[in-house]
């Protein structure tokens, strides 16, 4: 049996971005993930500082790492992944050890 795995991304906004217009935006990132093979949920959050993180869980390493790969070419999420200050961008693939 494999392992579950969460995706975590954090990141921040450019300066010029919008948080309305990112947040309707990722309604596309909804569809992309829901059309993934594995995709088991899904989490945006925000701090008060403006960090977000992307919280992702996967039924596989190997699922994660594949969508990880195609949203980059996924229709319509080209204005949510424009709005990210890619430079402080870091994603982590961990492997779920322990759930309730």
């Amino acid at each position: 049996m494999q392992s579950k795995v969460i995706e975590l991304v954090s990141f921040s906004l450019k300066p010029s971005a919008d948080p309305g217009a990112f947040l309707s935006d990722n309604a596309a990132v909804e569809a992309f993930c829901r059309g993934q093979e594995g995709f088991v949920s899904r989490r945006l959050s925000r701090d008060d500082n403006g960090g977000w993180v992307d919280c992702v869980e996967w039924e596989s390493m190997e699922a994660a790492q594949a969508a990880a790969k195609a949203i980059g070419k996924a229709e319509g999420v080209g204005p949510w992944l424009a709005a990210i200050d890619m430079d402080g961008l870091a994603m982590r693939h961990l492997t779920v050890q322990a759930a309730l």
